[in-house]
């Protein structure tokens, strides 16, 4: 019967998430109370070809990327079979499709693929000069990176070579250590028994740890830590490949004597436990059970997780990727105040003392009628503050941001989004907008709790020199952020822009960039100056245009219509001085146009105009030249 293993538990790249995993590697021994209980196995004890349920041939020549010599074969007995309760797999020195050697190689690809269990494979290695068996895992899909390797991973539980016959290896290659860079993570056993006597080679495969075992003996251990997928791709499904290669780069460092052939490679039995400990289970939920909710309303959120024989040491609640909040204990509640409109998913992980992580299924929550343009976080960040570049907002393309790419080519944090984010180098960790190009843009929904003059600081790494174009509620600031290459992607640097004029209330903040090469942290808005509430109530359309704006003589002001009584007109420079002031009586006949010139001249440089009519104000931001 055809078994497909799939953990519910798994890792996750999410920065915070990993961290939490130190306090459990501090040994090889970090990972406690397993309870292997055996979920799939073959004992070779049934007919004479290998199981098609549970293994499948990879056939084919031409090296396989190590100049090996042998073809393998499809279902060829001669290459594949079992013989009193063994599979035998072996290499033959025959011509055979243009190969000097002929050979098996098997696998449960979709037919037994696991995230994390015990492996055990009881096997006698073949001797011979040339040969190379292997007992390995390679990953079922690919998520990370190109998609194959070495950024998936690969974990060789063992490995021989036939001109070391005393000694077997276990090895690691990830993307950041692996065997073309030199620096993979390996260990050697010796036992000068492996070719003449069974053994069982396994492996233990948890959240935070790899052991491969000879017998009872520790080789290697290989530990997560704070790793990210470049070392620790292995919180994805992986399947089994057991093969035996004749020559190649290092089998055949010695050479290949032919007549060592036949080679036979023997293989008692594969089992297959999991941790009947496992994960936890977690759920997410609101405490009133509503799923819809009103703009503003008060939502209270539920996290629960529970585990029956370990503790449950941090529980988080995510909106998407983002977190909201944790508890080091399997209860959380979180009042979100002020929900924006829009659709949120949010999601609850669970971290148990075994090192084992779950995660909730997405409970979907949507305030308002629709699900337009949100911030990511469910309730916009307050200005002053701080904007982390990778919460740009929800929304999708050509809402909440525009990427000239079709999808994310970094894949780490939202990775079904076009927008690319991958870690940052700065100081401190976290994540990064990065890969921008010329009109590419994102946007955020702030909360601007008082008016006033701000300095916008981008905190960035750049190749080369750029500008970073502001626009507040759709309209276009006139002024620039620039800044200066750092020459690298490390180094980052604040570049600042003074005196942006913001209004109070929530606000739409667009970034749109003016070439690549902009690595960008995060951004903050420093008040400057600031104007009371009371004198700056709500905007409404009280004036259609304002023109010409940069101006040098005389501003024009066109109000919406004629009819709106008396006004005051000032304007504020950027430390919110008032450097003029014209109070406009009701008169019908002036029509609905106001020239302004000031009796003292202006200096240069930006100001607000502040025209209020009764309870209501409209402001721009005009420049003089």
């Amino acid at each position: 019967m055809s078994m497909d293993i799939r953990r519910t538990a798994g890792g996750f790249s999410l920065l915070s998430f990993v961290m939490t995993l130190l306090a459990l590697t501090v040994s090889p021994q970090a990972v406690i109370g397993q309870d292997w209980q055996l979920v799939w196995s073959d004992e070779f004890e049934q007919g004479s070809q290998p199981d098609a349920d549970k293994w499948s041939y990879q056939v084919g020549g031409g090296g396989w990327g190590n100049q090996e010599l042998q073809y393998y074969t499809d279902a060829r007995p001669e290459n594949a079979r079992i013989e009193d309760g063994v599979l035998i797999i072996e290499a033959r020195n025959e011509s055979f499709s243009g190969s000097t050697y002929t050979s098996a190689r098997l696998r449960t690809l979709g037919k037994g693929d696991w995230l994390y269990g015990r492996f055990e494979i009881r096997a006698r290695l073949p001797e011979g000069l040339g040969t190379w068996p292997a007992i390995w895992m390679m990953p079922s899909e690919g998520r990370y990176g190109s998609g194959g390797w070495p950024d998936n991973g690969e974990i060789d539980i063992m490995e021989g070579v036939g001109h070391e016959p005393d000694r077997t290896h276990s090895n690691i290659h990830v993307n950041a250590l692996n065997h073309q860079l030199g620096n993979s993570p390996g260990a050697t056993h010796i036992d000068a028994t492996s070719r003449t006597e069974f053994h069982v080679y396994a492996m233990e495969w948890t959240p935070t740890t790899i052991t491969t075992y000879v017998d009872d003996d520790v080789n290697l251990v290989y530990q997560r830590g704070t790793s990210d997928w470049t070392r620790w791709p292995f919180d994805q499904s992986f399947h089994l490949i057991l093969n035996m290669a004749v020559g190649g780069t290092w089998g055949g460092q010695q050479g290949v004597d032919p007549a060592d052939y036949p080679a036979r490679f023997e293989i008692d039995y594969v089992r297959v436990f999991e941790d009947a400990a496992g994960p936890p289970d977690v759920s997410v939920g609101t405490a009133d059970a509503r799923l819809q909710f009103d703009p503003g309303e008060r939502i209270d959120l539920v996290a629960e997780a529970s585990d029956p024989v370990s503790d449950i040491a941090e529980l988080m609640l995510y909106q998407g990727d983002g977190l909201l909040a944790s508890a080091s204990n399997g209860a959380l509640q979180y009042a979100v105040n002020g929900a924006q409109p829009g659709c949120y998913s949010l999601i609850a992980r669970a971290l148990d003392s075994d090192g084992w992580t779950a995660r909730s299924d997405t409970l979907s929550i949507r305030v308002g009628p629709d699900c337009l343009q949100a911030p990511y976080l469910m309730v916009a960040p307050e200005v002053p503050g701080r904007v982390e570049a990778e919460y740009f907002d929800l929304g999708g393309p050509g809402v909440a941001f525009q990427d000239l790419t079709q999808s994310s080519t970094v894949a780490d944090l939202r990775p079904n989004e076009a927008v690319d984010v991958g870690f940052t180098d700065d100081i401190g960790g976290g994540y990064q907008v990065e890969d921008v190009t010329f009109r590419e843009w994102v946007e955020y929904t702030v909360h601007v709790t008082q008016s006033g003059f701000y300095r916008m600081i981008a905190r960035l790494a750049a190749t080369k020199d750029g500008l970073l174009h502001i626009s507040v509620d759709g309209e276009r600031w006139p002024e620039d952020l620039a800044y200066a290459s750092t020459n690298s992607r490390t180094f980052y640097r604040n570049a600042p822009l003074e005196g942006i004029w913001l209004d109070e209330g929530i606000r739409t903040i667009r970034i749109e960039h003016s070439t690549f090469g902009a690595y960008i942290n995060r951004y903050d808005f420093e008040l400057m100056s600031g104007t009371a509430t009371e004198a700056l109530p709500t905007a409404v359309d009280l004036v259609s245009a304002v023109y010409p704006n940069p101006f040098t003589g005389p501003l024009t002001v066109e109000f919406a219509d004629a009819g709106q009584g008396s006004v005051t007109v000032r304007l504020l420079d950027l430390l919110g001085r008032e450097v003029f002031r014209q109070a406009v009586p009701d008169d019908p006949s002036r029509g609905n146009t106001l020239h302004l010139m000031s009796e003292e001249p202006l200096s240069p440089g930006l100001y607000v105009l502040v025209i209020q009519s009764g309870t209501t104000t409209w402001t721009k931001t005009v420049m003089r030249l």
